[in-house]
């Protein structure tokens, strides 16, 4: 499903040529049909998310010419009664005014806010193995909403509605990280790609690359989707927290110490960090990482909160919110996996749920009963389901 998600975004550039020429290296323009993203937020959609959820800035933000409106050109903030905090409200009249006078209008983490987004969102992560966040923008004049720039993360842009023109310069940098800002010099020469990204179109840019974009005078709606993938700096944190269980690491400096006892000191340091740096090190990682990875908030109200858990009906649907692939290892009757930060053993009988669960993460009881017909009844296959919805690794959706 995760392989099929992005296929779907990339086509028609197929995985293996994005991959082998684009990720990481170079932007990647691909022409689409008109029309092809727009049920991920339609204009009618964003209207509801204004209207239904309370935004507050920087969230929702208006931007104009590389320049940052105050909170207060869209937002206003009523004050509670009875000494509560002050709510945020949408100023409708004076937000549409800004966007007529030329701004974009910016909205963050817009996959919190929409199911398709989401969805999307979530099938992506389990493919990267990496955080995915997608913002909205959205403008209808001339007038740019940010100056040139680079991203620290990967970048897709879907073109959902309307035209925007844009600029792309490559990197000045090789791989810049946040907070290299001051290390990253203006691109002086002219863009390596310039175009229209129509209704349908993605771009494709890696992190560092800089960049800039433009309406087109008529309402344009792109997403961007952000993959935040690990460096080498990510590698290094993780390595100094595993080192806390080291005693030789914990032990202050001695700062005082002769020139011998601090070299004996740095020695032993160093081989304490190199113990563990063999050709295993990023499996290691990658698997903790992914291990750790929390999910997306997923309720499943009423039912989770009630003593029974599970609806009666055998047409409930049950998903699995682990965040990343489940890795599971059978030995000696025992499965075994980490997810949520946590170690999980379980029964090998378990895998009639587990793997039609991983497969297509989201099943009706009825399917998992009959997927575990003749190995496990349908009492244990409940009690199951149960045990995994209180500990947090399924939820019960209402699709």
């Amino acid at each position: 499903m995760a392989i099929d998600s992005l296929a779907r975004l990339l086509e028609p550039c197929t995985k293996e040529e994005f991959f082998a020429a684009s990720w990481g290296k170079t932007y990647k323009h691909v022409r689409g049909e008109a029309g092809r993203f727009a049920y991920l937020l339609p204009w009618g959609r964003l209207n509801d998310i204004l209207r239904h959820h309370r935004l507050d800035f920087p969230r929702l933000r208006l931007v104009e010419n590389g320049r940052t409106l105050p909170a207060s050109s869209c937002i206003r903030h009523v004050t509670g009664k009875g000494g509560k905090p002050p709510i945020s409200r949408l100023d409708v009249t004076r937000l549409t005014q800004h966007l007529r006078d030329g701004a974009t209008l910016v909205l963050d983490a817009v996959d919190e806010l929409h199911k398709p987004l989401e969805e999307l969102a979530a099938m992506l992560e389990l493919f990267f193995h990496e955080r995915v966040q997608i913002n909205s923008y959205s403008g209808w004049h001339t007038s740019r909403g940010f100056d040139l720039h680079w991203d620290d993360h990967d970048v897709f842009i879907l073109q959902v509605a309307g035209r925007k023109r844009w600029s792309v310069y490559g990197m000045t940098r090789p791989h810049p990280l946040a907070g290299d800002g001051e290390l990253c010099e203006r691109p002086a020469h002219a863009p390596l790609w310039e175009e229209t990204l129509e209704d349908g179109d993605l771009l494709y840019i890696p992190r560092g690359c800089w960049h800039v974009a433009a309406p087109l005078a008529e309402p344009t709606l792109h997403l961007t989707v952000g993959v935040h993938n690990r460096t080498g700096i990510d590698l290094l944190k993780w390595v100094a927290e595993k080192m806390r269980a080291r005693e030789v690491f914990r032990k202050d400096l001695a700062r005082f110490a002769s020139r011998e006892e601090l070299g004996a000191h740095v020695s032993r340091l160093r081989e304490e960090l190199l113990s563990g740096w063999d050709a295993g090190l990023l499996e290691r990682f990658f698997d903790d990482f992914d291990a750790s990875a929390e999910p997306r908030a997923h309720a499943g109200l009423p039912w989770s909160a009630t003593s029974d858990v599970l609806p009666p009906t055998r047409h409930a649907l049950v998903r699995l919110i682990a965040p990343r692939p489940l890795r599971l290892k059978i030995e000696d009757g025992v499965v075994e996996f980490s997810a949520l930060g946590k170690r999980w053993r379980l029964a090998e009988e378990s895998l009639v749920v587990l793997r039609p669960l991983e497969e297509r993460r989201t099943c009706s009881v009825a399917e998992l009963y009959e997927a575990a017909r003749g190995k496990l009844d349908e009492q244990v296959v409940r009690a199951f389901l149960r045990e995994l919805i209180l500990h947090g690794l399924v939820v019960i959706v209402d699709e």
